[in-house]
């Protein structure tokens, strides 16, 4: 009997037989014939995704943990899925995060968040490179200098809400408050206009809300990308109705895409001598820096441009505003060095009258920047790159060109043999300029190479003037705050406290 006789007689056991062999088939490719199976690793990782989904789904956010495990058992490189490896060793991440040689990102890393039009969505080195060289100036340390009056007039517009809070007599969670800081601040200098967070005497919590509903759905489905694309497909009420929480997001990305129209079309009719249009938008926003430059016209359609805009916004906030967070814990739970900023801050600028710059000098104050973005790792999650044609060396280990390779700057941060007692909060131990140098190398808050994070200059300013200001302007204490409530247990992309943490909530004081 012909084997389709059989399938048509019986086909559930056909069907079955089927499965298995197809079951057995994968089995054997992957720990046996795949290009990295001799890496060492746990086998039913190398064997399924599913692994990585039990961790990161079911456990929320353990997989990172796991990996560490992982390596305290199979050494500093393991293989961790059937495509991808982990390497743990300080020393390499200079090599993997190259500058010079050219990298790739992973789709598994970028395809959990959409937006592969961005610069952060580029796969291809390539593309990257071209995306992301009109918005180099943009960020530039220069440019951000020039900011200062606008970031000063947020932070003072930040410090009135507070004030706000205090003669309300009521616990405020400062994450809320630095997250609508922040956004402003980002919105307002990449898009002209600012979201107006700030305005809400609440700080507006919806949206701190929004951006872990968005973590969430990511790291819950990114092996299901195809349900992320179809939410972009969905109209925007429906998926308002299946998540609420979204709802600021749907807009958000509405207004940026209303605005990227609105400088195409007003550049189209400055060039038209005989438009009537009178289409007036904010001058010198990041959409005109994209728009002004080289791109080839396709790069230049609103989506896209929209798409780079919402990312900057929504990544540029959410990091910085962590680690406000986690540094206003740190001091209020450490009151010594607390007095010794405070200290430093009336020494060195007695008249309140420092500017940026000055503040960039100042040994205390850069120390606690520095100690605070070592300990937050807002960005908890491996970030995964791959050489597209070249063989990576790893000691005595080839990697295959094509193969994503991760490192973990939460690894980097607490690797006990360069930051001793890693989970204490300790910014002397940035005081001495040749150890500090010596430390930066391994500070990899905003990651490193030709893809590290474009926003280091603004961050640094927020960070900076707000740290200054608001412990000068106020006394505050924790409220019902712990270091349980700081402290990285799980990796939601960005890292999380203990799940039933209610966030740093603090009383301002009379």
């Amino acid at each position: 009997m012909a084997w389709w006789h059989v399938v048509v007689a019986h086909p559930l056991p056909a069907l079955g037989v089927t499965i298995a062999a197809y079951v057995l088939w994968l089995a054997i490719d992957r720990l046996w014939l795949s290009p990295i199976a001799h890496f060492p690793g746990p086998k039913l990782a190398a064997l399924t995704m599913w692994y990585e989904f039990y961790y990161d789904s079911f456990l929320e956010g353990q997989y990172t943990f796991r990996i560490a495990e992982m390596h305290r058992k199979y050494g500093p490189i393991v293989r961790i899925s059937p495509y991808e490896l982990h390497i743990d060793d300080p020393e390499y991440y200079d090599v993997l995060y190259s500058r010079d040689s050219p990298r790739n990102k992973s789709l598994h890393l970028v395809g959990m968040f959409g937006n592969a039009g961005s610069s952060f969505g580029a796969l291809d080195h390539r593309r990257h490179r071209m995306l992301r060289q009109p918005m180099n100036p943009f960020f530039s340390q220069q440019r951000i200098r020039q900011l200062e009056p606008m970031i000063r007039r947020l932070v003072d517009k930040l410090c009135k809400g507070m004030a706000a809070f205090r003669d309300r007599h009521t616990p405020l969670h400062v994450y809320h408050a630095f997250n609508s800081f922040t956004t402003d601040v980002v919105a307002e200098y990449t898009m002209g206009e600012s979201f107006h967070y700030l305005d809400d005497p609440e700080f507006s919590p919806h949206w701190s809300t929004t951006i872990h509903a968005i973590v969430l759905v990511g790291v819950k489905f990114k092996q299901f990308r195809w349900l992320i694309s179809l939410f972009e497909l969905l109209p925007p009420w429906l998926v308002k109705c299946i998540n609420p929480d979204i709802g600021p997001v749907i807009e958000q990305k509405q207004e940026s895409l209303a605005l990227a129209q609105s400088v195409i079309d007003s550049q189209a009719a400055s060039s038209d001598p005989n438009s009537k249009s009178k289409v007036t938008v904010p001058k010198g926003t990041l959409f005109h820096a994209l728009l002004d430059s080289q791109l080839p016209p396709e790069e230049k359609q609103a989506s896209r441009l929209s798409q780079e805009v919402f990312t900057v916004i929504s990544a540029g906030g959410e990091t910085t505003a962590k680690n406000l967070s986690t540094i206003t814990f740190h001091l209020l739970n450490n009151p010594e060095k607390l007095q010794k900023l405070r200290e430093e801050l009336e020494r060195m600028d007695p008249n309140r009258t420092a500017s940026l710059v000055d503040y960039e000098s100042m040994p205390y104050l850069t120390s606690i920047l520095l100690e605070g973005l070592r300990i937050t790792n807002a960005v908890a999650t491996r970030l995964q790159r791959s050489s597209p044609n070249q063989v990576m060396k790893y000691k005595d280990w080839a990697i295959p060109p094509g193969t994503p390779v991760g490192m973990t700057s939460y690894f980097m941060h607490h690797n006990e043999s360069i930051f001793p007692d890693s989970q204490s909060f300790i910014p002397e131990r940035w005081m001495d300029m040749e150890q500090r140098k010596h430390l930066e190398k391994y500070l990899v808050a905003f990651t490193k190479g030709s893809r590290q994070c474009i926003g280091i200059p603004l961050a640094r300013a927020e960070i900076l003037m707000a740290i200054a200001t608001i412990f000068r302007e106020f006394d505050m204490k924790l409220y019902e705050t712990t270091e349980d409530d700081v402290r990285i247990v799980r990796d939601m992309f960005n890292g999380h406290p203990r799940k039933e943490s209610q966030g740093v909530r603090v009383m301002i004081q009379e």
